[in-house]
């Protein structure tokens, strides 16, 4: 045996070639050196990781190749994937039950359901079982439900609770028959806490329903109050709750909690308001006829909510129990099941077709019109007086119903005022500018301001870049409009502080000097503009020349204007930091004023000759009349010309550029109400807008002889046409309803 070559021991296949062993039955024979081997049977086996100094290692040369066995699989029926073919193993003498098929069940329990594709494609080997576990926790809550068996329930009603929450728009009544009913006859089981009575479903018409707890629930108990009123409430008074007690009220809040859960989606709503119609009413009824206790009141507002998903595809009249139930809820106390019960009152028969499905608001009571209008007066109450307007924009579709308001209340001075008033309601204050002529100030100065000696005097004694930032700051500031040329910049900060005795002229270079530019000033910024041709221009964007120079303090320079004697068209242009020393030295070097012992002051007694004058800017006030002795009427008239005085405590002035144009600015203010993303309007002034549309066109055509005889529309809008027209001007969200209002105002229809 080589050493090399291990006898017994396979060679490593090829890379990404699967291992596929000889399947012949091979015996090993304890006994090879006694039976003769064929030479055909030799195999060298070369194995690369045994030898691995072999330059050709062979690995083809292995057991089994080119004897590949073909297997096929096929599914088999175990009672694990078919337990429906394995049911009656356990006796065969019993005859197999044919399935019924008018069973509403037939097709959840016997039809098989292709299987989904997308989990299957992601997994080909998947049974069965695995691909429809989430359909079989449908199917076990939905049967367990319906059995009856106390843990059964418990596990439904909680994974049905998860599964309306969360896969609510995919969760369907018409899916699960009976589902519904099953639910509602769980959730009416709270009569058992509270009454000790259970509640017994009777959907034939053809039996008698006179029991005080049997329900007609194809087509709804029509005494149903008196029914409820009829049972006496057993509630103990403490609240302690015994095991069976809080268990059955988990049930039915969980219960009630997947039917609001369910029909939230429209067409679960439509569905159980159409196929368990009767049913529903009296679930509704019972739910919000509750006794007032704390631990009800979550079933109760579930019960609410499910009253305004289901009533939009409900007939009702005034005689409906669940109508009345929802009236009574406008007097509670808890204002959560007031809005609700407005909800659910506005939202009655809105979906049907039916001119008639509606017949209950004819003979709404006064007292509950009252309450109604009384819901109005709450502004800061969004919710309860948004209701309110809903309930009045469907009672005022009605002209009877009109008619019964002005029975009720007084409309020109009652009713119309506050609908009047809500039509601001919630009104945010805009504005709006029309710019008519548009404002033009004075260009910039076209030369940077000389430096003073004084200003040159105190900027020498500082070293670079302080020296060059503190000059910028006195002859430039920012200006987001301006703009100056790099070169201009640089030839003057030399032409003022370069000395040429000293080598590099003891000035900043260029490049640094332009950097300090925009250190300086913090909007400044350097660009280069690129001109037609081949001109480019560097320019230092945002700062402008002032017109004088300004002292480090941020005052500007008081510059002397006063001409000279012997050169008229040459002023004296001394500097100067206040307004004092200006003063001092007109007065002193060229009025020659003597000054008095009292600091500022100067003699004024009359002159023997005619000596003064005003040589201020060109003044013209003694060209005419020639000087003049009065010394204190030139100068007082010479003070004219001078600045004022400067507080001690004063602020450095803003140096902006003189406007030559004032900018002329046309302003509407307006106090428009709440739109939408498309722009159309919502909320309390809306629905406030359209009742009084509806009051306006619903009024009666005849007149009013408690008005003096003036048309009815007359009689009770004309007094707040006015207030109706200023608002339109300045609710712009509005103006089309009001528009509508106003012409049906003013139109008088004759018959």
């Amino acid at each position: 045996m080589s050493t090399t070559t291990p006898q017994g021991l396979r060679s490593a296949p090829k890379v990404n070639q699967p291992f596929i062993p000889d399947t012949a039955p091979v015996r090993r024979s304890h006994h090879a050196n006694q039976s003769p081997q064929p030479a055909a049977m030799v195999h060298s086996h070369s194995n690369s990781s045994a030898n691995a100094n072999s330059p050709h290692p062979h690995f083809d040369n292995w057991d089994g190749r080119e004897q590949k066995v073909p297997m096929s699989t096929r599914e088999v029926a175990t009672p694990g994937n078919r337990p429906g073919l394995f049911a009656s193993l356990h006796d065969r003498g019993k005859t197999a039950k044919q399935p019924d098929f008018y069973d509403p069940y037939f097709p959840l329990r016997y039809l098989e359901v292709p299987k989904c594709t997308s989990e299957r494609r992601a997994n080909p080997r998947s049974t069965t079982t695995d691909v429809f576990a989430a359909d079989h926790i449908y199917k076990r809550a939905h049967y367990g439900l319906q059995s009856g068996i106390p843990d059964e329930v418990d596990f439904a009603l909680y994974h049905l609770v998860q599964i309306s929450n969360q896969r609510g728009d995919k969760f369907k009544f018409e899916g699960f028959p009976l589902l519904a009913e099953t639910l509602m006859e769980k959730a009416i089981d709270v009569s058992i806490l509270c009454t000790g009575v259970k509640w017994e479903l009777q959907y034939d018409f053809r039996q008698p329903t006179d029991r005080v707890n049997v329900l007609n629930s194809l087509h709804g108990t029509r005494d149903l109050l008196e029914k409820i009123r009829k049972i006496p409430v057993t509630l103990p008074q403490d609240t302690l709750e015994t095991y069976e007690f809080n268990h059955r009220l988990r049930n039915v809040k969980e219960a009630t909690l997947v039917l609001r859960n369910m029909v939230l989606l429209k067409e679960n709503a439509f569905y159980v308001s159409r196929y368990a119609k009767g049913l529903l009413r009296d679930f509704l009824v019972i739910l919000i006829n509750l006794p007032n206790q704390a631990y009800l009141n979550e079933i109760r507002n579930d019960a609410l909510d499910i009253a305004e998903e289901v009533t939009k595809f409900m007939r009702t009249d005034a005689e409906d129990p669940l109508w009345i139930s929802l009236l009574n809820l406008l007097e509670s106390p808890d204002r959560a099941h007031v809005i609700r019960a407005l909800w659910a009152l506005t939202h009655f028969s809105t979906e049907l077709d039916e001119p008639d499905a509606n017949r209950a608001m004819e003979r709404i009571s006064k007292h509950t019109l009252q309450q109604l209008y009384f819901h109005t007066l709450l502004d800061l109450d969004k919710d309860i007086l948004s209701g309110a307007l809903d309930f009045w924009y469907q009672y005022t579709l009605s002209s009877e119903n009109i008619e019964n308001m002005m029975d009720i209340f007084s409309l020109p001075s009652v009713f119309v005022p506050r609908m009047v008033a809500l039509l601001l309601h919630d009104g945010r204050p805009t504005k709006k500018e029309t710019i008519l002529q548009d404002e033009k100030v004075a260009p910039p100065p076209s030369e940077i301001p000389h430096v003073p000696a004084e200003l040159l005097k105190d900027l020498m004694e500082l070293s670079e870049p302080e020296r060059s930032s503190r000059w910028l700051r006195c002859c430039f500031v920012e200006d987001a409009e301006c703009e100056i040329t790099q070169i201009a910049l640089w030839q003057a900060y030399q032409s003022r502080f370069a000395d040429p005795r000293v080598p590099g002229g003891g000035v900043l270079p260029a490049a640094e000097f332009i950097k300090n530019v925009s250190t300086t000033f913090t909007n400044a910024q350097a660009q280069v503009i690129n001109g037609p041709g081949a001109s480019t221009r560097f320019i230092i964007k945002g700062i402008r020349p002032l017109e004088t120079a300004y002292t480090f303090q941020g005052f500007p320079y008081l510059y002397c204007k006063w001409a000279d004697n012997a050169n008229q068209s040459k002023s004296c242009q001394r500097a100067f930091t206040t307004p004092t020393d200006l003063r001092n030295h007109v007065f002193s070097d060229h009025m020659n004023l003597s000054p008095t012992e009292k600091p500022g002051h100067y003699n004024l007694d009359k002159a023997e000759s005619p000596i003064h004058t005003c040589l201020w800017d060109n003044c013209t006030k003694f060209r005419s009349s020639g000087p003049s002795a009065n010394t204190a009427m030139v100068a007082g008239h010479v003070s004219s010309h001078l600045p004022e005085e400067r507080p001690a405590d004063a602020e450095p002035p803003v140096s902006k550029r003189a406007v030559l144009q004032e900018r002329i600015v046309r302003k509407w203010f307006y106090m428009d109400t709440p739109v939408n993303e498309r722009g159309e309007p919502v909320g309390v002034a809306y629905k406030a807008a359209l009742v009084l549309r509806n009051l306006a066109k619903n009024l009666p055509n005849g007149v009013a002889p408690q008005y003096n005889g003036l048309s009815w529309k007359k009689a009770v809008f004309l007094s707040h046409r006015p207030k109706i027209v200023e608002i339109w001007d300045r609710n712009r969200s509005l103006r089309k309803e009001l528009t509508e209002l106003i012409m049906t105002i003013e139109r008088e229809d004759y018959y």
